[in-house]
């Protein structure tokens, strides 16, 4: 049997290996599809989780999970994973893996970037932001392109000195390197820092860091607020919302599943889960859903640990930019979903850093910091920090690499700590799910109107924590479809009241009930969590009528109702 571990992320053969492992010990839970391919031709594995025996997996409330859309942030394939055997080894064992698989689904789409994670993990690694393909140039741009130039496994830095550097060697380590002083001047010695790579076409004096030949963000291709050029910066949007085959594969995937309630993208890095929106202020929510993301939010962190926060107010690269075109983003605003972009892993609050910033911290912080994380990462990962050793680069002469090895610090935990970083987040899609709205058969009721005539009523409830149409925004956009009960007549049967299908409207959940004032007996409960369905039947007697209420999100409650 193939052994699936936690603590590497594996390539594409054998994490396709470990799916169709899992698909064939667990056929009665698992079942493997291709739900499309990537720009080279890769399979984008879905798993569909669920127990079969009580349902097939459509007429269950249902959470999406997708990650490793970029291509270094492997942890989150690892994640998902981690998920799915969860899952798989939990049911019949665990009391909450075993109803929520007995309940709902999930859809698991462990490496949506399959070419891209295949480069970061080779041998002599190549980094590229998503896909592979080349965007928006076909011929590679001169200057500095990123690379592995000495084949030994890492990307580091190189410092160059330099009399107009801006770096120098920390007094307090030094293999650190800080800012020189504003009105610092004199000998130096002094760096000009760069990533580790070649130098295209070198004319002996520029060093331009050349854009990537494969620019595309796939992150930035969804079909919500898309734009190529924001500004006069490309953002690697592509060529077109779901120019990329990837992308395509995703939104066709969650849109032919009506029964998903909740999207997750997985992502590293940070420590933090984000909230939509990355272009709107929290007033765009309908208040019910800023709310609830709110709540659920704090039931994250106490979860994870991960501060739950919004993209636009706490994650920007720059004060004056949004973010358009995101996964998460598109499926709350028009699918209607809750919608969440999980970023694994902080190094920073690993090394004890207090609340860094997980975008400011960057930018800037003090020594000390800094001292503090190179002391962790000397003692937890190997060739975390590389001193810095001399290398006859062969346009920039002798140049000196080293410096942090970003791969192995900052874009996924050290092997050791990666499945403990991961576990909490399987906690977390187990509680989400179980927090879908449920149609519950409430009461069946039969009473004789006379005349050969049935009054019938069969009521059914939400049994969820989340409504029926799951946010606010699903019904404004018109995204979601009511509860709907069908009665199918016995042969000689006739209606007298009523129509064979009939439209409930929405159900409410407990969400944000206990929140309002009426535990402080000013108010009450209501009883919007319930509905019943009405007809009025000519039969004989003990005849029997079939009635099915349904809701995408919600689920499916059949009754035999017998007329006596």
């Amino acid at each position: 049997m193939t052994e699936i571990r936690f603590d590497r992320a594996p390539r594409f053969a054998e994490l396709s290996e470990w799916l169709q492992q899992l698909a064939a010990d667990y056929p009665e839970l698992v079942t493997l599809e291709v739900l499309g391919r990537s720009h080279e031709g890769r399979e984008l594995w879905i798993a569909t989780v669920t127990n079969t025996a009580t349902g097939p997996h459509d007429e269950k409330p249902a959470v999406w999970l997708d990650g490793n859309i970029h291509a270094t942030e492997t942890t989150a394939s690892v994640a998902l994973i981690h998920l799915l055997h969860r899952l798989c080894t939990g049911h019949g064992n665990d009391e909450r893996v075993t109803r929520a698989l007995d309940t709902r689904t999930f859809y698991i789409v462990p490496r949506v970037n399959p070419d891209g994670a295949e480069l970061a993990l080779g041998e002599v690694p190549f980094v590229v932001r998503s896909t592979v393909r080349e965007w928006p140039r076909a011929d590679q741009a001169d200057g500095l392109i990123v690379s592995d130039i000495d084949h030994d496994g890492r990307i580091l830095q190189m410092r160059v000195p330099d009399a107009n550097g801006t770096w120098k060697a920390s007094s307090a380590d030094h293999r650190l390197l800080v800012p020189r002083e504003p009105d610092e001047d004199g000998a130096g010695p002094y760096f000009r820092l760069f990533r580790e790579g070649r130098v295209q076409n070198f004319d002996g004096v520029n060093v331009p860091v050349a854009p990537p030949i494969a620019g595309i963000d796939s992150n930035r291709n969804f079909p919500y607020d898309w734009e190529r050029y924001p500004g006069n910066a490309p953002t690697g949007a592509g060529d077109h919302p779901m120019s990329e085959p990837e992308v395509r594969a995703v939104v066709d995937g969650v849109t032919a599943r009506p029964n998903i309630t909740a999207y997750f993208a997985y992502h590293t890095f940070s420590g933090v889960h984000l909230r939509p929106y990355g272009n709107k202020a929290q007033d765009a929510y309908p208040s019910v859903d800023l709310w609830t993301f709110q709540d659920l939010g704090e039931r994250y962190t106490a979860l994870t640990g991960y501060p739950s926060i919004s993209i636009l107010e706490d994650f920007r690269y720059d004060p004056k930019s949004t973010i358009g075109g995101s996964g998460s983003d598109w499926a709350y605003d028009q699918v209607g979903v809750i919608s969440w972009t999980t970023e694994f892993w902080n190094p920073m609050k690993a090394a004890g850093i207090e609340d860094p910033h997980p975008i400011e911290w960057f930018r800037k912080h003090s020594i000390d910091d800094e001292l503090k994380l190179l002391a962790w990462v000397d003692e937890n990962v190997t060739d975390g920090f590389v001193d810095w050793y001399a290398y006859d680069h062969p346009e920039l002469g002798t140049v000196e690499l080293g410096g942090w090895n970003s791969s192995a610090v900052f874009r996924n935990p050290p092997p050791h700590l990666l499945e403990a970083e991961v576990a909490p987040h399987t906690e977390l899609a187990i509680f989400q799910a179980l927090t879908a709205p449920e149609l519950r058969l409430r009461d069946t009721l039969v009473e004789a109107a006379g005349e050969g005539t049935w009054r019938v009523r069969v009521v059914v409830e939400n049994a969820g924590w989340l409504p029926t149409n799951v946010t606010r925004l699903a019904v404004d956009r018109r995204s979601v479809l009511p509860v709907r009960a069908h009665l199918r007549l016995p042969d000689g049967a006739a209606l007298v009241t009523g129509t064979e299908r009939q439209d409930l409207g929405q159900l409410a959940g407990r969400a944000l009930k206990t929140s309002g004032i009426g535990m402080f007996a000013f108010g009450s409960d209501d009883t919007s969590d319930r509905v019943d369905a009405e007809w009025i039947v000519r039969a004989a007697a003990g005849a029997e009528c079939e009635v099915t209420i349904r809701h995408d999100r919600a689920g499916i409650v059949r009754t035999t109702v017998v007329l006596a």
